[in-house]
């Protein structure tokens, strides 16, 4: 089962699904080690700044999209998110992250298709006991 949490502190955190408007569709999620990469003279790749994550919802309901913008009110804000990484699909961490806003929307009526929301800057936390 995804476990895929967020929250304005860690400790504050919440399943997508327990949320006050709950998110039903589980976010396709991605997650990138480094946010760039640079090759170097011998060839070899070399990774760069922090990790990043997106998740990508095939479509939201107009109240679903409103309840995850009241985490970012602006063009980003500061969250807390548990999510995947690549190293086994099973395993959640949870990360302080810097959430971005889409630029654009896809609007059909009352519904976002292809909602991509992107998290930079992350930083692994300790679990909450």
């Amino acid at each position: 089962m995804a476990e895929f949490q967020i929250g304005t502190s860690l400790e504050g955190m919440e399943l997508l699904t327990a949320l006050t408007v709950p998110i039903t569709v589980t976010p396709i999620a991605s997650f990138e080690p480094y946010a760039d990469y640079a090759t170097l003279a011998s060839g070899r790749r070399m990774g760069l700044g922090a990790p990043v994550a997106t998740w990508t919802f095939p479509v939201l309901e107009i109240d679903e999209r409103d309840q995850l913008r009241e985490f970012c009110t602006g063009a980003s804000a500061t969250v807390y998110i548990r999510t995947a990484g690549n190293d086994n699909d099973d395993a959640y961490a949870n990360y302080q992250a810097v959430m971005h806003w889409p630029d654009a929307e896809e609007r059909p009526a009352g519904l976002r298709h292809d909602f991509v929301v992107r998290f930079t800057h992350l930083v692994e936390q300790e679990e909450v006991s």
